[in-house]
């Protein structure tokens, strides 16, 4: 469906622009020189005519050609370390027009920006008094990154994004923010208007955990101009979410013509596997479609941009270690037969069921760890309207959907508890099966507003924003284990949609006010009302129902004896595998008013910025009103012509969404190679408020400020350095998961609230953390000239420390009851006990260091004539990842609690990425490129797989799931534990959050401006 309607709009974009009279036009020849101080020729000026994508370079003697259709151009002349100069001219059909265009050597050499201050006053990236980096698509667009966060990911070193595996819908949206902080504590703005959230919350274990984002992909990087980020605390200025920092997406407009950027490719990568030989891999096809057309006068213009990226599936993971697949339950030993040596028993067992996985060519590479399937289709229209001299209207409309499908956890032919059964009292699925989770994601938005200006200079600008982002859940490849065997077990369920919608209304005022000398004082102030809505529908009948089937399983002969050896079965586990769907307890629709008022000041002269600006938001639902404010001073000060001083503190809050407040779902997770059902329970969850304590979420304040240099080495460099700090109190997280298994109390807890048997764990958000997040960011940027060859290096970095500074319970969190070890009992695990529970030290590590804590990006473009190339290096720092049981922690008498290797408790280190790019312009502006990200086919450090889990070891007897009967001081040696380690029975070969693991992807792209190619062929 998408391919059709990605051909059909293609064709009609096309049809109807080259219909249009200006391709039709008979052409001219537009020509000029030009020239810098003392008359001098700048060869290798840059002239490009703005709206077409057309650009020349000057020759030796600074001249320049266009053949161009007959009509009146504005051309865009630019030259390193000299203002860019704007020249209109008109072409006349069969004639040839001349210019000299005279340039004015530059005092800046950064782009305008337009975040961070209510100042209409033109500043560069070096003159604000916040740091703020700008990255244009012109300069990304040409790396095989195909989406907008994984173009920031290697473009800011800032910004982190990290694609997810086996993570629900998280494979899909992927999580997203700054300096290490959550998804939800940066504010995204499109065109400075605030966007819409997804209303995905993440709830499995990934960066993020717990939080809510923006869909950064939802936008199509064809439509995108650039992308400026604010990173400094401006919930002041923008409101809640921005504790982080601001991203502000900036659409093209303006644009003229009509260009078109195919790109395809693929990863051709050899994998490495500890213990075998690399594997040689191609997989994770890539194909993309961009298109942005445009028409544009004095009076109006119409941009718009369309995008589609099909993705297949890729696959890194290793081979299942698991000893029994076929035989026994769920890959558990049943007891040996009376008599018989429980190390013969297991032997004989494991040789029995090897010769079964041989015969029936079972493959133990049976999950898929990479990057999920998608077809993507966004379509944007960015348009404006002059209605006066002084009175503009503007609208920006946007729409994306995304197909995804992603693969969960296999289910083995003997995880007898999940599989459906057919008539007779068979297996759906003898070999086992991978259920698939697929997703449809909707995003709209509608963006329209007037903005005018009075007689006496006051700017007025009111503006709607409406925007709505939804993900349907299918689960295939599935059954539902509980339910009655038929002939025809269901297998594909609709599991259930959810849904968020905002609409925002905002005025805002502003006036300049000249003092003298230049100086001025800029007065802004305005108000915004804000409607929010969440929904979760509930999903179908057979996708949550347990229908009480008890599952067997099929006794044992030992043939050495004939020893008939029963396995005890039990109750199935209820509702669709990989997703039970939502339960009508589940369904939802909540809705909240946000009201807000701000005030901004900034008052400018010739050495010193300096801005306050305050807020004040006021929240209302159904069953809570709470409240929010902030404040913000900036400054900049120059030192000298070339150097200046910049600080800024300011005050945060983010208030909880609703997603936080209201999600609630029963899920499969896999918790040590083990599937659990996890129920994540809301904030008005009886089990919640009464059994844990927690009541209402409220808003995290945060306390924040930075201060650094910036200025000009020479006139074609430019640095600037800040540093930062950002204490959060009462932080938003999704506590651990509770477990009956292993904890009594959850256990009573839960049965005693009347919670399924087949529920496992409890989940639940908490304001439980303070934090402290610092660092610095550091860019310099040089850009040079040769004769013809001319182009830049870029130096960025950023380092980054978080830190988990406090935990904060309550009563029935530090009760004695629930905290059996702190309360005097030397042999309860202290890994239980609810305080180390409510966040355990697998989830603060995925909070201090599950991020890298340093990345550096180096970029160096060069043009010369025809050719260019583009070359980037990036670092990422090293991620940690802990186990949730500490390994070293032992009873009074020396006896470890758990018997996870120390290894477990692993860093990864750092690594060097590396993407090149060579482009050939064949024709003005119509180039073809081709490239490789990931040169050098770089992976993480693997993930530590535990020795002891091998054929050998699992022949020997083991001592339990935990070690307390080991010997003082030492590790259990016998038995299979998939708990030993965090690669899931050795399936899972590399960790998610530097870079991804998917190694090389080469790719060529070819770009074509459809104007100036059909006047080539004329």
């Amino acid at each position: 469906m998408i391919k059709k309607f990605v051909l059909f709009s293609l064709f009609a974009l096309v049809a109807t622009l080259i219909s249009t009279p200006s391709f039709a036009q008979s052409t001219g020849t537009f020509s000029g020189t030009v020239k810098g101080k003392n008359g001098e020729a700048l060869a290798g000026a840059t002239v490009k005519v703005q709206g077409r994508n057309s650009n020349a370079i000057a020759d030796a003697k600074g001249k320049f050609t266009f053949t161009l259709p007959a009509g009146e151009y504005t051309f865009a002349i630019s030259y390193v370390g000299y203002n860019t100069a704007k020249v209109n001219g008109k072409v006349v059909a069969g004639q040839t027009s001349n210019i000299t265009a005279d340039l004015t050597e530059s005092s800046e050499t950064s782009e305008i920006v337009v975040i961070g201050s209510r100042s209409r006053a033109n500043r560069s990236s070096i003159s604000t008094p916040v740091p703020v980096d700008i990255v244009t698509m012109k300069e990304i667009k040409n790396f095989a990154q195909a989406d907008v966060s994984q173009m920031l990911t290697f473009a800011a070193p800032s910004f982190q994004s990290a694609r997810q595996v086996i993570s629900d819908g998280t494979d899909h949206i992927d999580p997203a923010g700054l300096r290490g902080l959550g998804p939800d504590q940066t504010l995204v703005l499109l065109n400075g208007k605030r966007r819409h959230n997804t209303a995905l919350v993440n709830i499995n274990g990934t960066v993020g955990r717990g939080s809510v984002g923006t869909d950064l992909n939802a936008i199509p990087a064809a439509a995108i101009e650039r992308v400026e980020i604010l990173r400094d605390g401006a919930a002041a200025q923008y409101g809640s979410d921005a504790i982080a920092g601001v991203i502000n997406v900036v659409l093209k407009k303006k644009y003229k013509g009509l260009n078109v950027s195919l790109m395809g490719g693929q990863n051709m990568t050899s994998m490495p596997i500890a213990g075998r030989p690399n594997m040689q891999i191609n997989d994770g096809v890539n194909q993309q479609v961009d298109v942005v057309g445009g028409i544009a006068n004095d009076k109006y213009f119409i941009t718009g941009s369309l995008q589609y990226l099909s993705r297949t599936q890729s696959n890194r993971s290793g081979f299942d270690n698991i000893p029994l697949v076929y035989l026994g339950n769920g890959g558990g030993f049943p007891t040996a037969p009376t008599g018989v040596l429980t190390d013969d028993f297991r032997r004989w067992l494991i040789d029995q069921d090897k010769a079964i996985v041989t015969s029936n060519k079972y493959d133990t590479r049976n999950i898929v760890a990479g990057n999920s399937a998608s077809d993507n289709l966004n379509v944007f229209v960015n348009a404006g309207y002059k209605l006066g001299s002084k009175t503009d209207i503007y609208a920006t409309v946007g729409g994306s959907t995304r197909d995804g499908l992603a693969s969960g956890f296999s289910r083995n032919p003997n995880a007898w508890s999940q599989q459906p059964m057919v008539t007779g009292g068979n297996r759906l699925y003898p070999n086992g099966f991978l259920p698939q989770i697929t997703t449809i994601i909707n995003d709209y938005s509608i963006l329209a507003g007037i903005k005018t200006t009075t007689n006496n200079g006051w700017n007025i600008d009111l503006s709607n924003t409406y925007g709505e982002n939804s993900v349907q859940f299918t689960i295939k490849n599935s059954g539902n284990a509980s339910l009655a065997p038929t002939a025809t077990p269901q297998t594909t369920f609709e599991a259930g949609k959810i849904k968020f919608r905002q609409n925002i209304i905002n005025l805002d005022f502003s006036k300049k006010f000249d003092i003298q000398d230049g100086n001025f004082l800029n007065v802004a102030f305005g108000g915004e009302s804000r409607t929010d809505h969440y929904n979760i529908r509930e999903g179908e009948q057979a996708s949550y129902i347990n229908g009480g089937r008890a599952f067997t399983v099929p006794s044992i002969t030992y043939t050495p004896t004939s020893q008939v050896v029963t396995i005890a079965g039990g109750p199935s586990a209820p509702g669709a595998q990989v997703f039970p769907g939502f339960q009508p307890t589940d369904a939802t629709h909540k809705k909240r008013s946000v009201s807000a008022v701000y005030a901004d000041l900034e008052l400018s002269n010739d050495k010193l910025v300096f801005g306050f600006a305050g807020r004040i938001e006021r929240y209302n639902e159904e069953s809570a009103s709470y409240g929010g404010s902030g404040f913000k001073l900036a400054l900049k000060y120059d030192l000298s012509k070339n150097i200046a001083f910049r600080a800024s503190a300011s005050t945060g809050f983010r208030a909880p969404s609703l997603q936080q407040r209201y999600f609630q779902n029963q899920s499969t997770q896999f918790v040590a190679g083990v599937p659990t059902t996890v129920l994540t329970a809301n904030n008005n969850n009886p089990i919640v408020k009464n059994a844990f304590g927690v009541q209402d979420l409220n808003p995290e304040y945060s306390l924040g400020y930075t201060f650094g240099l910036v200025g000009k080495i020479t006139p074609t460099t430019t640095f600037t350095i800040d540093a930062y700090n950002i204490a959060i109190e009462n932080r938003i997280v999704l506590s651990t998961q509770f477990a009956r298994g292993s904890n009594a109390r959850v256990n009573s807890i839960l049965s005693a609230a009347g919670v399924d048997p087949s529920v496992s764990s409890v989940q639940f958000w908490t304001n439980a953390v303070n934090t402290t997040t610092k660092g610095f960011d550091v860019v310099i940027t040089q850009r040079f000239k040769a004769g013809a060859l001319d182009g830049n290096i870029s130096l960025a970095a950023n380092y980054n420390e978080n830190s988990v500074t406090g935990i904060n319970t309550n009563s029935a969190i530090d009760a004695a009851i629930n905290n059996p070890n702190k309360a005097g009992n030397a042999n309860a695990d202290p890994s239980q006990d609810f305080q180390n529970l409510l966040f355990d030290r697998q989830q603060r590590a995925r909070i201090e260091i599950g991020q890298p804590l340093s990345k550096f990006i180096l970029t160096g473009t060069a043009n010369y004539k025809k050719f260019s190339a583009m070359l980037r290096v990036v670092r990422f720092g090293q991620v940690s990842n802990f186990n949730q049981l500490d390994p070293n922690v032992t009873n009074a008498t020396g006896v470890f609690f758990n018997d996870a290797a120390p290894q477990t408790d692993q860093t990864f280190s750092a690594k060097f990425i590396s993407d090149l790019v060579l482009t050939y312009r064949f024709y003005k502006s119509c180039t073809i490129s081709v490239g490789a990200n990931n040169l050098f086919d770089v992976y993480p450090d693997q993930i530590f797989v535990d020795p002891r889990n091998s054929a050998a070891a699992v022949y020997a007897t083991p001592s339990g799931p935990t070690a307390l009967s080991a010997t003082p001081g030492q590790k259990t040696t016998g038995g299979f534990n998939a708990a030993r380690d965090l690669s899931n029975r050795g399936r899972f070969l590399f960790n998610t959050n530097q870079f991804g693991f998917n190694g090389r992807f080469v790719y060529a792209r070819l770009n074509i401006e459809i104007g100036d190619l059909i006047n080539s062929l004329k």
